[in-house]
């Protein structure tokens, strides 16, 4: 708290600033117009003493007597005003000059100039030079100082009269009538009373105003102070009533917290119950053997803690979305049975609440099972079920998603349709089976001969095409030469030995097609040529 200051020293202060501001600004004023007058008045007598050496100087520069000109120069340089003196002809070569000693490395501000004229006696002149004499600055600062310290005294006597006479008229007016309020004040809040004060005669307007207000303010805190102590004896009465009531609403509270709690650890699934920073407040049994074991109580434990959990992502996510958006539905997987079994679980989450009584309800359905079938279904829908290939399906969507891919890069890539070359008498003379046999072995020779970047996939019936990320010459024929190597050695089936052999076609990429099915059909039709030529043999584009 800043240290509070009489009244009178303060309107002194304030009073006393204001003035040396103004006072301050006057005296420049003045001293400003004083220096204009001073300087104009120095440059017109310099004027008037050139004019009247003129005509005595001009004489001399006519004859060019040099000593009377140095006598010239020196007798008018030693006027009080005068700090130098220049005579030059016509050329502006100096016949005569003098500088005041005390001005010797001063440049003189003053200077007035005298055109030197010689009259002959028929009227005419001729020009003979200039005629200059000048002064210094320094000269009007020296009058200057004795108006300036006549003026700082009489700014320094005004301003301690002001002081004066303003500081008793503060104190008469203004201090004493506020001296003896306050005292009054203080003598009421001492005896803690609400009476009337009366400080005497006051000449000041806004003081009388100033104590009525005060009265007046005291009339009403009485009134108030009545009101307020019937008003606390009532309020007294409602919250000894409310008391009681809360106390019972708190021990209803208290047996239901228990019943559901009971409910809560005996539900057959997951359930936990968080606060609003996620720490478990209550886990059922099933959660505490799922997640907790014997051993580790999970009560009390963060939610992301928990030593059960493979996956702290989606559980973080859970809390996340629940915290923002009021619920949430996450999966997540769980190590158990001692880490031998990984279950997945889905989660929903429930917030209830606002602030500290925040709970977010938390129930876990194992949902292992249903990924798993989903899993299967999923691997029969894009997988041939006799040799465990991609299907025609997913072939289509590998090949959209590589000409995509191959588009953005300016890549190339190849497709290669491969056809079995006397399969169908093996189905005709050894039935199905034996065809299926050959099928499933053909298909696991032919995923050893390409890379894992690569997709190999039943086309239908005997025909694979194969989708190869290299679509140089030297790959192709590798790959060529791998597949029928393969394709012709013999397979064992029921101590009877089947030999096939392969014919393959193969289409570039951008070369054959910018789509999946000139690409097919131009692969296609390189196997046909293949077959013509003899099968057992690759073709390996389009002829020109």
């Amino acid at each position: 708290m800043k240290q509070q200051r009489p009244l009178a020293k303060v309107l002194l202060r304030k009073v006393v600033a204001w003035y040396l501001i103004f006072a301050i600004g006057i005296t420049g004023a003045q001293l400003f117009f004083e220096y204009r007058s001073v300087r104009q008045e120095m440059v017109r007598s310099l004027d008037a003493l050139a004019r009247t050496f003129a005509p005595g100087v001009a004489s001399a520069l006519w004859d060019y007597q040099e000593d009377l000109l140095k006598s010239l120069a020196r007798g008018i340089g030693e006027h009080d005003l005068v700090t130098g003196v220049i005579i030059s002809d016509l050329h502006g070569q100096i016949s005569a000059a003098y500088r005041a000693a005390e001005t010797e490395t001063a440049s003189p501000s003053l200077t007035v100039q005298q055109t030197l004229y010689h009259r002959f006696e028929d009227g005419q002149q001729e020009m003979l030079g200039v005629f200059s004499i000048a002064s210094s600055e320094a000269k009007v600062l020296v009058r200057l100082k004795n108006i300036a310290l006549s003026v700082g005294l009489s700014v320094t006597a005004q301003l301690l009269f002001l002081g004066g006479v303003l500081a008793a008229l503060a104190r008469l007016l203004v201090v004493e009538p506020l001296t003896r309020f306050s005292g009054e004040v203080n003598r009421l809040v001492a005896a803690d009373q609400a009476q009337q004060i009366d400080v005497g005669p006051v000449k000041i307007a806004e003081i009388a105003i100033l104590q009525q207000g005060f009265n007046q303010l005291l009339r009403r805190i009485a009134e108030s102070h009545a009101l307020i102590s019937a008003a606390n004896a009532d309020l007294e009465q409602r919250v000894a009533e409310r008391t009681r009531k809360l106390d019972e609403i708190n021990q209803q509270l208290v047996s239901e917290y228990k019943l559901t709690l009971a409910l809560v650890r005996s539900l057959p699934g997951f359930v936990c119950i968080l606060n609003d920073a996620g720490a478990v407040l209550i886990a059922n049994q099933f959660a505490q053997s799922l997640i907790g074991g014997p051993d580790i109580a999970l009560t009390g434990q963060h939610w992301l803690s928990l030593p059960a959990l493979t996956e702290v992502h989606p559980l973080r996510m859970l809390l996340q979305q629940v915290q923002e958006s009021g619920e949430a539905t996450v999966e997540a997987s769980f190590l158990i049975n001692d880490a031998r079994q990984e279950n997945t679980y889905q989660f929903e989450a429930l917030k209830i609440g606002n602030g500290a009584d925040t709970r977010i309800i938390v129930v876990g359905v194992d949902v292992t099972k249903k990924h798993h079938e989903a899993l299967r279904l999923q691997h029969q829908a894009f997988h041939d079920r006799l040799t465990g290939l991609p299907n025609r399906a997913l072939l289509l969507d590998r090949l959209e998603q590589t000409i995509t891919a191959a588009t953005r890069r300016n890549a190339g890539f190849a497709l290669a349709f491969i056809d079995l070359d006397q399969f169908k008498p093996i189905n005709d003379l050894a039935g199905h089976d034996a065809g299926d046999a050959v099928l499933r072995e053909i298909a696991i020779r032919f995923r050893h001969c390409v890379r894992e970047t690569d997709t190999m996939a039943r086309y239908g019936g005997d025909e694979f095409v194969l989708l190869l990320l290299d679509s140089t010459l030297d790959g192709l024929q590798r790959i060529a030469r791998a597949v029928l190597a393969a394709a012709a050695e013999p397979i064992a089936w029921d101590a009877t030995q089947f030999t096939i052999s392969a014919s393959i076609g193969f289409a570039v990429f951008p070369r054959d097609g910018r789509n999946a099915k000139p690409l097919l059909d131009a692969a296609d039709a390189a196997m046909y040529r293949a077959k013509q030529a003899g099968r057992n043999r690759a073709d390996f584009g389009t002829p020109d």
